[in-house]
């Protein structure tokens, strides 16, 4: 978001209720005190306090719940969202796909999302996004940028732009992105549904090359995400150390056996501290907006939902990513991931909020600037109205917005 518009008054928020992202109760007539970008008061409405004659921008919502900004962990920001995405993709210009990254990057800022991870743009969009982003030319969130993924030759996104096929080449294909300015490393470690052909129940790398990559981003301060289908997939990323395990399908290789799913590599996954995006929203949305689902292995959900759910009751630590870009999976839907986490695997509200939030900012490494409300954080705010600790679906209907101190939404009105 601009560093340009930022209002030098104080600015107060006030909500009927406060959440601050790190799973504890709601505190009641909760009140957000916000000054030059940055969280300077987290109190309540009695306990708040102004100097006489302080003059204080205050935005209150009856009924509302102030929460973290939603951070969205899977976007590919120059895809269309639309039935024919792939035939977009293979067809249409840089210039078109810069024109669709700004709508798509404006269209999750104003859905309450404030920090959002790309994991696979041409280099050519992602990093001049970011960068009018930072300059205040365009609105959006704080994006953390892949670039293009890192893939076999023919393999999963090829056409994004990256082909690296030996440890050799992956290890400088990652030196290429981390000099171009990624934030994050991506890779396809098996075959996807997006590309025809590149097989979801196979391997494209060894854990070996996998591991090249680990190490070598980890020099650079960096961590790596994978695109992971196959079971053998999966296997290859935990053993790697992959920090971000993207989908987890765990597809059998046998199509007539569908998963795979096995407990020791959860096990070994949980070790790790490894971090999980299931990206499960995507295959509700594909039933919702009537496109039958098949290579993602969503053609069985409640076995999927079975499995996440077993993961999850063995310690993994899932993040909210919804591969906005691909058919269906639009920039502004992302209250769907928490919102399916609930009522499909169970958990409650307010473990969906934290992996929304706290759980997502740990896995890009910025827990100490975003995902919590505390003290000298980042202002990524949001109002929503209602009480979504008790009704996920309340993340829908957001109110007021803040990034990094600018208001983007007040009182349900966009001001970007």
């Amino acid at each position: 978001m601009s560093k340009n518009v930022r209002s030098q008054m104080r600015l107060a928020l006030k909500a009927d209720r406060l959440i601050d992202g790190t799973g504890m109760d709601a505190v009641l007539n909760g009140v957000i005190v916000i000054e030059n970008g940055r969280i300077a008061e987290v109190t309540t409405k009695e306990a708040l306090q102004f100097a006489p004659g302080e003059e204080v921008d205050v935005i209150e919502v009856s009924g509302g719940s102030i929460m973290p900004g939603f951070i969205e962990m899977h976007s590919h920001i120059h895809c269309s969202a639309e039935e024919d995405a792939y035939t977009h993709i293979m067809t249409e210009t840089d210039e078109v796909f810069l024109m669709r990254a700004v709508n798509a990057v404006r269209a999750a800022l104003s859905s309450g999302v404030t920090t959002m991870r790309d994991l696979g743009a041409r280099n050519q969009v992602a990093f001049p996004i970011k960068q009018a982003i930072e300059d205040g030319i365009i609105p959006g969130p704080r994006m953390i940028m892949a670039g293009t993924p890192i893939t076999t030759t023919g393999g999963h996104c090829n056409m994004f732009g990256t082909e690296a096929n030996t440890a050799d080449e992956v290890v400088q294909a990652v030196r290429q992105q981390f000099k171009l300015g990624a934030g994050y490393i991506k890779i396809m470690s098996t075959g996807g549904g997006f590309t025809p052909n590149t097989n979801t129940r196979a391997p494209q790398y060894p854990a070996s090359t996998l591991k090249a990559a680990v190490q070598d981003a980890e020099r650079l301060g960096l961590r790596v995400a994978a695109h992971c289908h196959a079971t053998e997939g999966v296997r290859n990323c935990a053993e790697a150390g992959i920090h971000n395990l993207i989908h987890c399908s765990w597809l059998a290789e046998d199509e007539a056996q569908m998963y795979d799913y096995d407990t020791d590599v959860t096990e070994m996954i949980v070790e790790k501290g490894l971090w999980v995006d299931p990206t499960l929203a995507l295959g509700h949305l594909n039933r919702m907006r009537g496109r039958a689902t098949g290579g993602s292995g969503m053609s069985d959900p409640q076995r999927r939902f079975e499995i996440l759910r077993d993961m999850w009751d063995r310690g993994v630590k899932f993040v909210t990513g919804m591969d906005s870009g691909m058919t269906n999976a639009r920039f502004d839907d992302f209250a769907y991931i928490p919102q399916v986490m609930v009522e499909e695997m169970d958990i409650t509200p307010m473990e969906a909020i934290v992996c929304s939030t706290k759980t997502s900012a740990e896995c890009l490494g910025l827990e100490d600037e975003i995902g919590t409300l505390e003290v000298g954080k980042a202002a990524d705010v949001v109002i929503v109205n209602g009480d979504p600790a008790t009704d996920i679906t309340a993340l829908h209907s957001v109110n007021t917005i803040v990034a990094q101190g600018n208001v983007v939404k007040r009182d349900g009105i966009l001001a970007i």
